[in-house]
This record gives structure tokens, sequence and C-alpha cells, in this order.
């Protein structure tokens, strides 16, 4: 009987992740039929079945289940030994953290997150809510900081709500003012998330112009926080954007608050099932607190 292998836990995952055979090989960039095999190797080793077969998607049995948050830390310390033994070579050996985060939370909420996680090795990484859950789910990452949430998941909780505010050019006629209404922006073009990239985050730019009877005009829709501030300060546009990121200077921008806005904006840390290295609390506590001391505490 063969020995259980970092490949066939690797296709495990992605499978059970993907809920499909032929997803999970996209996302390994592996043809099928290897990702099959492995997993089927795996189950004749474990003498159990891991997924039922349907037409269209693949289901977890209770043996997978049982499996998944053990396979995930398996997997995690297999692809840390080369950094372990780099790391007692040169004497700082420290627990490894990986970490993402969407682009709202790179102004600021992330340094309030690196600073929690000071005594550990942290890696970083970034990406849309969809992409980060994924790896979470897949083993690739420890922790992410996203702007969606799953009411069902006990290692996933919503942090804090954010207000919007107004992101403009420093020479925009509004600039000067203490707030900026909905009336005043209606009839400037904004700058946005694609919907496909962030719906939370178009969804409650749209529904700030539904709510006050207005048309929201766009002039540019893209895929990341830097790229909507980089085109607000060449004029393209205003914006609506989280506290958080107004929080910060960003050159040739002016932020405003959004008279009458409501804490809306969800910051969700989402963890591995199960929560194996109890970032959880840890986290939840830290950026509790940097909210607080940024004037943005409301959950």
């Amino acid at each position: 009987m063969s020995e259980v292998s970092l490949k066939q836990l690797r296709c495990f995952l992605a499978v059970y992740a993907e809920r499909s055979f032929t997803k999970a090989a996209k996302s390994l960039h592996m043809a099928q039929s290897p990702v099959s095999q492995a997993v089927a190797s795996l189950e004749r080793h474990l003498g159990e079945r891991l997924f039922e077969r349907g037409n269209r998607e693949v289901t977890p049995t209770a043996a997978a289940r049982g499996l998944y948050p053990e396979a995930l830390e398996l997997r995690r310390r297999a692809e840390s030994l080369p950094q372990l033994i780099a790391e007692t070579r040169d004497g700082t050996k420290t627990q490894r953290i990986r970490i993402g985060g969407v682009s709202s939370t790179f102004p600021a909420i992330m340094a309030g997150a690196l600073e929690a996680l000071a005594s550990y090795s942290v890696i970083v990484s970034d990406g849309n809510s969809s992409d980060l859950t994924r790896a979470v789910d897949n083993g690739d990452i420890d922790v992410c900081l996203i702007r969606e949430f799953s009411s069902h998941r006990a290692d996933e909780r919503i942090v804090l709500r954010e207000r919007l505010c107004v992101a403009m050019p420093d020479n925009h006629r509004l600039s000067g003012k203490s707030a900026v209404s909905v009336d005043d922006i209606a009839a400037e073009p904004i700058v946005l998330f694609r919907r496909t990239a962030a719906p939370v985050a178009f969804d409650l730019v749209a529904s700030v112009f539904i709510e006050a009877g207005r048309t929201m005009t766009t002039s540019a829709q893209v895929s990341n926080e830097q790229a909507i501030l980089g085109l607000v300060a060449a004029e393209t546009g205003i914006s609506l954007v989280p506290e958080s990121v107004g929080s910060q200077p960003w050159k040739g921008v002016t932020f405003a608050p959004l008279a009458g806005a409501k804490n809306t904006y969800p910051l969700t840390i989402r963890t591995a099932p199960g929560d194996p290295l109890g970032l959880l609390s840890t986290l939840t506590d830290a950026l509790r607190s940097w909210a607080s001391g940024h004037e943005l505490a409301n959950w």
C-alpha cells in the first residue's frame, strides 16, 4: 500500500474547494486525469470514498469533511519546510503566517493586521475576495481580509463596518467642503470597481445614488483601489471609497466625508476551517482597536 503524498493532498484539497475535478485541475495548472488519479489513489489508501461523483458536481463525503482540516495543516507544514530550514540556519525561526487582503486594506488596515502579527514570520498577498477565500480554502494562505461575508461559517467574522467617503482631485470644486452630499456629486462621473471584481463595493456605491433617487454615471470601472485613486488624481472622475482608505494621504487626491453616510462597508476576517492557528480573535481584537484609534469603530 502506497503512502499518502503531498500531490494527493493538493489534489484532494483543490477538488474539495472547487467541487469539480475540472475546476480543480485548472486551479492546479494540471490536466484533469492526474488529479482524478491522485484522488482515487488517496481513496484506495484510506479505504474510504471521499467524493460522490455527479454529472456536474462532486460532493464531499463525511470522510472528506473530516480529512479536510487535517489535510490543510499537513500541506501547510510540508510547504513551509524550505523556509523553516532557512530560518533555522540563520537563527530567526518563527511561526509563519500567510495573510491575504483585498486592495482596500492596503492603504491602512493591513498595517494594523501586521502589527498584531509582529511575532510571526508573515507573508502577504493580495487579490479579490473570491480569489482570497479560495486561497484560504485551498490552504494557500492562512487568513484573509475581505469585503464579503458568509454568515454560515464559524471561521469568518465581520470586524467592522465602514462609512464611504468621497475621493476627488485636489483642485476639485468641492475639495474645500467639510462634507459632501450625494446632491453635490450627482452629476459627477464616478470611478469604481467592476462588479465582477468587487460586487459588494460596486453595489454599495450604486446604492448611495439609488437611495437618493439619482442616476450614477461612471467614467471608469477597474479592479483595485490603487487604480481608482490613480484615476481620481488624473481627474478622470471622483469616487466613493472606505473611510480607512481616506485616512491615508494619496498624491493628487482629497478626501471628504459623505454626508449622511452609514456604516455599511464590511471588513471580514476569514481563516482556514476550524481556525487552526487561532487567528480569528487575535486579528479581530487588534483591528477593532486600530479602528477605534482611527475613529472607524462600528461593528
